[in-house]
């Protein structure tokens, strides 16, 4: 009997949800660690575009590298920090939407960090170079609004696009993750309503 139920102990630990938060966090810590290491390799090519433009360019440059180097830094930390809420998840009959509720506020604020990084770097980077910002990122450029000009006004109208850009973001990832909280707090009830003796007791409370 002992050979025919060895894989109980998973079924079991897939029923409690143990397998699958450790799953996700894990997931989100490798993620942070990739953060990291894919910044590093899009601050070097930053760096080199900016060495090669004339010296407003260069000084426009490095202000951007160092704004994204915070970028980085800040969305690392909110992957270590959704992974430790995902670990510290108690016990509770649905496992999948809770961590869902997580990871949408997890994209929502990764979405507005950075993209109002790249909107403040982008913005110094017009008003000192006046060139456009969308040549610093190659291969994400196409991401970010184009701005015609180097004026004052252009560096300006580029920051407030991605601010409010990454605003939406944020609400309607926030929105989607308190909608999942909203379905299990649904699901909990009508499990209890569709209880043994819940319909009497819920007669009694409204006695």
């Amino acid at each position: 009997m002992w050979a025919i139920r060895f894989f109980h102990p998973v079924l079991e630990a897939l029923d409690r949800g143990n397998v699958i938060r450790t799953a996700v966090v894990y997931a989100l810590r490798i993620l942070g660690a990739l953060t990291v290491l894919s910044g590093i390799f899009m601050l070097v090519e930053i760096l080199k575009i900016s060495f090669q433009l004339p010296t407003q360019g260069t000084v426009g440059g490095v202000l951007f590298a160092l704004i994204f180097v915070v970028a980085i830094a800040a969305v690392t930390q909110i992957l270590f920090y959704r992974a430790d809420t995902v670990r510290d998840l108690g016990e509770s009959p649905f496992t999948i939407i809770p961590i869902f509720s997580i990871l949408f506020r997890t994209l929502g604020e990764t979405f507005a960090t950075w993209g109002v990084a790249m909107g403040l770097g982008g913005c110094l980077f017009v008003w000192v170079s006046g060139r456009n910002p969308v040549e610093m990122l190659p291969g994400l450029g196409q991401m970010l609004p184009t701005v015609s000009g180097g004026t004052f006004v252009d560096g300006l109208m580029f920051l407030v696009w991605t601010a409010l850009a990454s605003f939406a973001a944020l609400v309607i990832f926030y929105f989607l993750a308190e909608s999942t909280l909203v379905i299990v707090d649904i699901a909990r009830n009508v499990r209890l309503l569709t209880q043994p003796g819940a319909a009497g007791n819920e007669a009694k409370k409204a006695a």
